[in-house]
């Protein structure tokens, strides 16, 4: 039973290097933006998925494949909330926000490029996130090894070519002052192990839960619940991790956003005319066209 959904996850995997890429530099970006800005500012900068998404849907599908002008339009509150949610950002540093970018554009190009494989291959759901992460751990040892041998040969350019003997030396002098500096410093500081065990299940849940949902709905739907995610990360973590109280620049983001994501509901659940999808229509030559109307955010990319 493992053997065979093994084989299949590699076969699958193959089809799915590209997504695996955007996945990999989508959350090893995000684990820099994170501990440099924190993560008001990360996910305030990640407001732009939506948009994103938008933009590479129609590079790569062209307009026919873009929801409606009201829908479209709603994705503008919907940013322009999370960003007033999270006014009182920390401190603006440019590599962190430069990673938080990083990771919004590769996060976008998932939304999109992984709902098209899913279509050509047939692999949703679980199946898809295997394949996916199975590549996507690939990257993750290539980078982890890379990151062992530069380190060895930094280490060996600092040491050049010193013998043996001088570096005994240079130990025994520096000896008393390094004892007294690993006592001085403060252990590193380490989650308990049930904290740990919680957040890579909770981390693991998160990613299978959404690639259950991406073969469900269009990039965009995908993308602008994503958002609503990330605003309730910006609220938790403010209340979970302290800082000043909401003011009243950030409540009215949150309820800009979700009145945003209330818009986006309506507009795409009445198609592109404004006619509910449930009423039949008329064709040009008087045929009576049967089945639902699909609005434009239906429409296979």
């Amino acid at each position: 039973m493992l053997y065979p959904r093994l084989m299949k996850t590699i076969s699958s995997s193959k089809s799915f290097l590209l997504p695996s890429l955007f996945l990999f530099i989508a959350n090893y970006t995000n684990s820099i933006a994170l501990d440099r800005i924190g993560i008001s500012l990360t996910y305030t900068s990640k407001c732009g998925i939506p948009l994103l998404t938008v933009l590479f849907t129609l590079l790569l599908d062209g307009i026919n494949a873009l929801p409606s002008r009201l829908t479209l339009c709603s994705l503008i509150p919907i940013a322009l909330g999370i960003g007033a949610a999270s006014w009182n950002s920390p401190t603006f540093e440019l590599f962190g926000f430069l990673a938080a970018l990083t990771s919004t554009t590769s996060q976008a190009a998932l939304n999109v490029v992984s709902k098209r494989v899913m279509r050509s291959t047939g692999v949703k759901g679980a199946e898809a996130q295997r394949a996916m992460v199975f590549v996507a751990l690939g990257f993750g040892l290539l980078m982890a090894g890379a990151n062992g041998i530069g380190g060895i040969l930094k280490e060996w350019k600092e040491n050049g070519m010193r013998g043996e003997n001088e570096m005994l030396e240079k130990e025994d002098v520096d000896g008393t002052q390094l004892k007294q500096a690993m006592a001085l410093a403060p252990p590193p500081s380490h989650p308990p192990l049930w904290l740990t065990f919680l957040a890579i299940l909770a981390y693991h849940m998160e990613y299978v839960l959404s690639f259950m949902f991406v073969g469900l709905v269009e990039p965009i739907t995908y993308g602008t619940c994503d958002a609503l995610r990330r605003l309730l990360i910006i609220v938790s973590g403010r209340q979970l991790f302290g800082g000043d109280k909401f003011s009243s620049i950030n409540l009215g983001g949150i309820a800009m956003a979700l009145l945003g994501a209330l818009m986006y509901s309506i507009t795409s659940a009445r198609g592109v005319s404004g006619i509910p999808k449930s009423v039949k229509r008329v064709n040009v030559s008087g045929a009576r066209t049967s089945g639902l109307v699909r609005s434009r955010d239906e429409q296979v990319i």
